[in-house]
């Protein structure tokens, strides 16, 4: 199947949902999902606060503009606390124009 023509049938093809809630946690749950998956995937507090304030991610921007700077740290806290850290497995690599790549994104 050709890349760029995706089969609807496909289980496994990734669909986006949009959800409107009311509800006033859901943007720090999903704020704790995706820093969760961060660390999982073994960026450090730093690469994880950066990938935040980079800008360049929809869902993690909508997190830090909707819980602020200060909240997003004590997420990357907690989490690393409870997970530890495992920075050595990612290495983030910055491009000229200030991009972040993830090694794991580029395949």
């Amino acid at each position: 199947m050709p890349y760029d023509d995706p089969d609807p049938t496909d289980p496994m093809t990734l669909t986006g949902v949009e959800i409107a809630t009311d509800d006033p946690g859901a943007i720090r749950a999903m704020a704790e999902c995706f820093i969760e998956e961060y660390v999982r995937l073994g960026l450090s507090a730093e690469a994880i606060a950066e990938l935040f304030e980079s800008r360049r991610y929809a869902g993690p921007t909508l997190a830090l503009d909707g819980l602020g700077s200060k909240v997003i740290l004590e997420l990357i806290q907690e989490q690393m606390l409870l997970r530890g850290p495992r920075a050595a497995r990612v290495q983030i690599a910055k491009t000229a124009g200030g991009s972040i790549q993830l090694p794991v994104l580029e395949h």
